[in-house]
């Protein structure tokens, strides 16, 4: 309340105690290394995941990595030492597959 000469004068409009804000900060995306936020300035986005340039590296031995010089397997970025190998699948034996395979031995006789 404010005095003035013609008396106390309410104010139009109460004084809230406390202020809320009306919108919410959007939540950013988190880095697949540190989990932590990812801004757009910072961010690499590769392997379908989200990283931070700094923390996009080899999973072995650490080596910073580039758009350019990673190798990706399972997801997950690699120097060149580092990629894993495939491994091999065995193929199911079907009659196509058998048919197949007996095909080309005839035809390779």
């Amino acid at each position: 309340l404010r005095a003035t000469a013609r008396g106390p004068v309410n104010p139009p409009h109460p004084i809230p105690t406390r202020i809320t804000m009306p919108w919410k900060a959007p939540v950013q995306p988190k880095c697949a290394r540190c989990e932590k936020s990812v801004y757009p300035t910072e961010k690499l986005d590769c392997l379908d995941q989200l990283w931070h340039k700094a923390c996009f590296s080899c999973d072995v031995c650490g080596l910073k990595l580039t758009m350019n010089t990673y190798k990706g397997f399972d997801k997950r970025p690699y120097c060149n030492a580092h990629t894993p190998k495939a491994k091999a699948t065995s193929v199911a034996a079907t009659r196509e597959t058998m048919r197949l395979k007996k095909t080309s031995q005839l035809q390779s006789k």
